[in-house]
């Protein structure tokens, strides 16, 4: 056997695949948590630096204008080189992140630390995924991949609802601290536990495809497509729902509670939502979550109150939980064959885009049109676009299997 074989070859571990996902998952999710910290507050942050309308969307799209130019590299390196040294690094640069924040005193510097900020997430979240999917059997890769994006939405959701007290009761400073130091101890976590080795799992053996063919798949380039859209549509609410809120009167505790919980209902479907792409026809899960979710963010400027804008929030998670594991799965299923970190890097940069285009559009938009238009606009284009993305691939029968 080559030494090139050798470097392939799946990692032997005293802890179950099953066992590394969870402690994979635990870990990850008390990074994000501290992610969701300071989510909602950077858009407070840069309205307190004088940011227009349109600096805000600048300020929220260079996190994703990272993400889009990295994400292809990084996931390419991790089926190359490994998954575990490339986490390790983005979780240490967290800590760095969270300093530089405070650090920042103008629109021009935070807009710098959030291009950063992007660089180093991509460093975790997908190449984690990847390392999920390296561990799931082939007929759970839905399952797998469900339980490792609820931790992710589960940290998510519950670090909004810190932020906004953190911030309340300590200070922006404080907030954005709790970030890096929740970062650090997640690094030691997967440093000390999670194994190293090009690849872990029973069934990844084999070097990733060119990446022309990752390019050129027919469900890559439907899925890239699905990503750009849900996030164009949907980044209007997780950027432009803390103005929303101060225009109806919210406080910043409120806030923090919506976005919460509309994270919070995602995440709790996630590990079902996957199970039952597993077992049936992915795509049919993503255009009615899809409709739920479009139809959710158009309502949102017509609501009037905290009870009506947490319930249109609630109903946008709900279509999110259905849609989003079963994305993933079709993913999964076509990384298994060339290259899960390249394929979930390319996908996730359809994602990226549409947070890039999101922001500034939409800060377009509120400023000559005001902000409801964001959210009209923003929900047709959900609905509308996972429709395309449906017919475009509902004749591949990879689409249509039970199983991965």
């Amino acid at each position: 056997m080559s030494q090139q074989d050798k470097s392939i070859m799946p990692l032997t571990t005293p802890l179950s695949s099953s066992g590394l996902l969870y402690l994979l998952s635990s870990s990850v999710w008390v990074a994000m948590i501290g992610m969701g910290i300071v989510w909602p507050l950077v858009p407070v942050y840069a309205r307190q630096m004088g940011a227009s309308g349109l600096q805000v969307g600048l300020v929220i799209s260079s996190f994703s204008i990272a993400r889009a130019f990295f994400n292809p590299f990084v996931g390419r390196m991790s089926d190359l080189r490994g998954r575990k040294p490339l986490i390790c690094s983005g979780l240490l640069l967290y800590a760095v992140v969270s300093v530089c924040y405070i650090l920042a005193a103008r629109v021009e510097t935070l807009m710098a630390v959030r291009f950063f900020h992007g660089f180093t997430s991509v460093l975790v979240i997908p190449v984690a995924m990847a390392l999920a999917g390296d561990l799931a059997p082939k007929d759970r890769l839905g399952r797998y991949l469900g339980t490792l994006q609820m931790a992710i939405m589960l940290g998510l959701g519950v670090g909004p609802i810190l932020g906004g007290m953190i911030r309340e009761s300590f200070g922006m400073e404080v907030a954005f601290l709790s970030m890096g130091g929740l970062a650090l101890v997640t690094f030691v976590a997967v440093a000390v536990f999670i194994p190293s080795g090009r690849s872990v799992g029973a069934e990844v053996s084999r070097r990733p495809a060119p990446m022309r063919e990752v390019l050129a798949n027919r469900i890559v380039k439907g899925l890239f497509f699905l990503r750009f859209i849900s996030a164009a549509g949907q980044g209007s609410v997780y950027t432009f729902l803390p103005l929303l809120g101060l225009k109806g009167h919210l406080t910043s505790g409120q806030v923090g509670v919506i976005l919460g919980l509309n994270i919070l209902v995602i995440a709790s479907l996630q590990r079902l939502g996957g199970a039952a792409a597993d077992r049936w026809k992915p795509l049919y899960l993503i255009l009615g979550g899809a409709f739920l979710s479009g139809a959710a963010v158009a309502s949102m400027p017509l609501a009037r109150g905290f009870g009506a804008l947490l319930l249109l929030n609630i109903c946008m998670g709900t279509g999110g939980g259905l849609a989003l594991p079963s994305g993933l799965a079709l993913a999964a299923r076509v990384g298994r064959r060339i290259g899960m970190g390249s394929v979930i890097g390319v996908t996730d940069t359809g994602w990226s885009l549409g947070m890039i285009a999101s922001p500034i559009v939409s800060g377009l938009l509120m400023d000559f049109l005001g902000i409801d238009s964001i959210f009209f606009i923003g929900g047709a284009l959900v609905g509308l676009g996972n429709l395309f993305v449906f017919l475009y691939l509902k004749g591949d029968s990879q689409t249509h299997q039970s199983k991965g």
